[in-house]
Formats: structure tokens, sequence, C-alpha cells
């Protein structure tokens, strides 16, 4: 069965965080505040799909995630002939936003996996 009860505590988590993040990027609207708040909402559904999975189901996608970090790294490597942190950071932390989201998303409704 789902627990809609833990869905909604962590849908107030996020549309709280959502508002936190409206309110500080529209005080500083800078470049490196928007880094700071991907980097927390990253942060934040992971833990969100820890507490949801549980350690032994979450290494599935932290796994494809290191994958994710390591194909950005190859596809860099391969279209500049070099490796830059400066423009590999964005693009990999705006990708982990979205894998971590549709993780998140995934995990809500993770009841039916089998314990272990």
């Amino acid at each position: 069965m789902v627990d809609y009860r833990h869905i909604l505590m962590q849908l107030v988590v996020i549309l709280l965080l959502w508002a936190l993040t409206r309110l500080v990027r529209r005080i500083n609207p800078s470049a490196r505040v928007r880094r700071l708040c991907r980097y927390i909402w990253v942060l934040v559904l992971w833990i969100m799909s820890f507490i949801n999975l549980g350690m032994y189901w979450l290494a599935y996608p932290m796994a494809l995630w290191m994958i994710l970090a390591l194909g950005l790294i190859f596809i860099q490597l391969i279209h500049n002939h070099e490796f830059i942190y400066r423009r590999y950071w964005p693009v990999f932390w705006n990708w982990s936003l979205l894998y971590a989201g549709i993780v998140f998303i995934g995990s809500l409704f993770s009841n039916s996996l089998p314990l272990v």
C-alpha cells in the first residue's frame, strides 16, 4: 500500500524548499546562489530518495548516477579532447538534478519492492 501521509509530508518539504529557493534567488540573483540552490536540491532529493528506498535499493540509482558522471566525462573528452572542470560541473549538476528528481518520483511508489 502507498502511504499517502508520507508522500504528502515529502511534497510539503519540496514545496517549502521551492519557496525558500525562490525567496533566496529573488534576494540574491547571482549565479553562485543559483548553483548553491541546485546543489541543495540534489542533496535533498537524494536524502528523501534514501528515506523511501532504503540502503539496499538506493545503491542501484547511485551506481547509475556514477555512470552518468563518467559518461559526461567521456563525452567532454571526445568532444573537446580535454577535460575542463569549469565546463563539466554545470552540466553534471543540471543532469544530476534531473536524475535525482526522476529517482525521487520513482521512490515515492517503491513500496512494492521486496525487502532484502
